[in-house]
């Protein structure tokens, strides 16, 4: 391997969302893992105790993708088995509403529930309220009003509705539609009565022109103080707010550090028919406490990207953009913005076991993904020329950072991409450059020959390499002599301002003439989470195989089933956020007046 591919290959993991937008620390924040024991279990496995599958000698195990057959995919796999009934409870906690999970979903609920007066207990795997990220999106809101900006039109949401095939459940989205005003009020209201200012997040401008492929939909909103200012990663600051409104609404302490590991149907762990009454979680000690709930348990326990076995059922194409190490290592509940997988799906599994069905959409839905490659801007990618090892052009590099990606992963063999451009490229670029190191909200623009500076410090670190002539530059990617002939088709085009091979808007037609000239050579990825989970209802209900609500069971956040489909889309940000806060807020309410 070169030196320049083994740099590419180096993983790299809890980089911060600056650093992520600003491309500057993406050389490696993902890496290929395989599907080696990624096995439906067979007589005598078991599961071990971070969710991974663990198999007796013989059992007929897969060693690989390649192995896999319908009937071994439709067979148990181990962490569809149910563990052991857990029956020596130390204590037993007694509520109207549990909820399960300190993130922004949980909050949401307990929340919205304990406003109306309902009992509610919160318990999470954390030691803390979790967030990550900062972008909460709604369609309007005061805030938006104030700043003239127009409420969000539904022709957005529908453009969005077909770039997921359709198959997202579409009664949740326009349930967040019609909502998300009311909710982002009500989370303004909370804020800035607690000494923040609420702001829209800054992107770059939107081009929206004759391609029709970018837009950007405004509504993204974030809190900030003079400690914390800008937005786009404050969401620390909103689960904390919301976790001592909770305290103080209900006048109970939140139980951290309780992992749920089943829940209890029927009056029984595990069972399988009957209502939903209670959850087992393990403590810090490692004693067993059973909380019950009268009227419901919410899980809000976000996504399951570490299980390893799961993600091969579930999500086989995104398992390749988990980092390795996060399949074996400890689970770690306190994880935040950290790039190459989350936890173990334990809400997924205890669902499954009392009989929850897995959504419809299939395969689950990754946030992130693909290869990057070229210095990014904001939510645009790198716009310029890319090649495959073979020297090619295989796309139009035009597109937003939750799809060109992907393109980009389908035309390159061996999943390497490699960006070339100049310094026209800072010059010549149709929109302002962005100091991503910057919070939104108080971005700056950056002139070209920062920008470039900014090139020549990642030629320092190795990351990019730079060169006089493009014949040393390619020599040093280590691209055919070929790739002279395609960056000549290329410039032809941009002179004629028509892409006649992949139609480019001509706005980014910009030729590489002069030098220097700067290279990178890409097999990176970035991957946060999975997206998907339990059927859920448009009440947020766990429904089983015949898709009727299992009495007593809810669930919301990222682990909410049919949300997405083909991925997470950056053309609305905050998307996430903002409809997990509106669905998790009015489930809370909805729990509250009618279980």
């Amino acid at each position: 391997m070169s030196k320049m591919n083994e740099k590419a290959s180096q993983a790299k993991s809890g980089l911060s969302r600056r650093a992520f937008l600003s491309g500057a620390a993406l050389a490696g924040a993902g890496v290929a893992a395989g599907l080696v024991g990624c096995a439906p279990a067979a007589s005598g496995s078991s599961e071990g105790g971070d969710g991974s599958a663990t198999a007796s000698a013989g059992d007929g195990s897969a060693s690989g993708a390649g192995a896999m057959t319908a009937a071994t995919y439709f067979d148990k796999w181990a962490f569809e088995i149910p563990d052991d009934p857990i029956t020596d409870i130390a204590e037993t906690i007694e509520a109207e509403i549990v909820v399960v999970g300190a993130g922004t979903g949980g909050l949401a609920v307990a929340n919205a529930a304990a406003e109306e007066g309902a009992n509610v207990v919160l318990i999470s795997a954390s030691s803390k309220p979790i967030s990550r990220g900062g972008s909460n999106h709604a369609t309007y809101s005061k805030a938006m009003k104030a700043m003239n900006i127009e409420p969000n039109s539904a022709e957005w949401y529908m453009k969005e509705l077909q770039a997921n095939g359709a198959r997202v459940d579409t009664r949740k989205w326009y349930k967040y539609f019609n909502n998300s005003e009311a909710v982002m009020d009500w989370l303004i209201d909370i804020m800035e009565e607690r000494g923040y200012s609420t702001g829209i997040e800054n992107f770059i401008p939107t081009v929206d022109n004759e391609s029709g492929s970018i837009y950007y939909v405004p509504g993204a909103h974030g809190w900030y103080n003079d400690e914390h200012p800008g937005m786009g990663f404050n969401q620390t600051l909103v689960v904390n707010e919301l976790a001592t409104r909770f305290e103080e609404l209900s006048g109970t302490k939140i139980y951290y550090n309780n992992i749920g590991r089943q829940l209890v149907r029927g009056d029984q762990p595990n069972g399988t028919s009957g209502r939903v009454t209670a959850i087992i979680a393990e403590r810090a000690d490692g004693t067993y406490a059973k909380y019950v709930g009268t009227k419901a348990v919410v899980l809000a326990t976000g996504d399951f990207s570490t299980n390893k076995d799961m993600m091969a059922k579930y999500a086989p194409e995104a398992v390749a953009y988990v980092t390795p190490e996060f399949f074996d290592e400890p689970v770690d509940y306190d994880k935040e913005l950290v790039y190459g997988g989350l936890y173990p799906g334990d809400g997924q599994k205890m669902g499954l076991w009392i009989g929850a069905a897995w959504q419809k959409a299939w395969p689950a839905c990754p946030n992130g993904g693909g290869v990057k490659a070229g210095p990014m801007d904001g939510v645009l990618p790198f716009t310029g020329f890319t090649v495959n090892r073979e020297g090619k052009r295989f796309c139009n590099e035009y597109g937003m950072l939750g799809t060109l990606p992907f393109t980009i992963q389908m035309g390159c063999p061996g999943g390497v991409a490699y960006a070339i451009w100049n310094k026209a490229y800072a010059d010549d670029y149709p929109l302002p450059w962005v100091d991503g190191s910057k919070p939104y909200g108080q971005a700056e623009n950056l002139q070209p020959a920062d920008v470039v500076a900014g090139w020549d410090e990642m030629v320092e670190n190795r990351v990019y390499v730079k060169a006089d002539t493009l014949e040393e530059l390619i020599g040093l990617m280590e691209l055919p002599e070929s790739t002279l002939d395609e960056i000549k088709t290329y410039n032809e085009y941009c002179a004629q301002g028509d892409d006649q091979d992949f139609h480019k808007y001509k706005g980014f037609l910009i030729p590489l003439e002069e030098g220097p000239f700067y290279g990178e050579v890409s097999n990176t990825s970035f991957f946060l989470t999975i997206l998907g989970g339990l059927r859920t209802d448009d009440y947020m209900r766990v429904c089983d195989e015949d898709d009727n609500p299992i009495e007593g069971l809810y669930n919301v956040g990222s682990m909410a089933g049919d949300m997405f489909y083909a991925q997470y889309t950056y053309m609305i940000p905050g998307f996430t956020y903002g409809s997990n806060l509106t669905l998790s807020y009015m489930t809370g309410k909805y729990i509250a007046a009618n279980e």
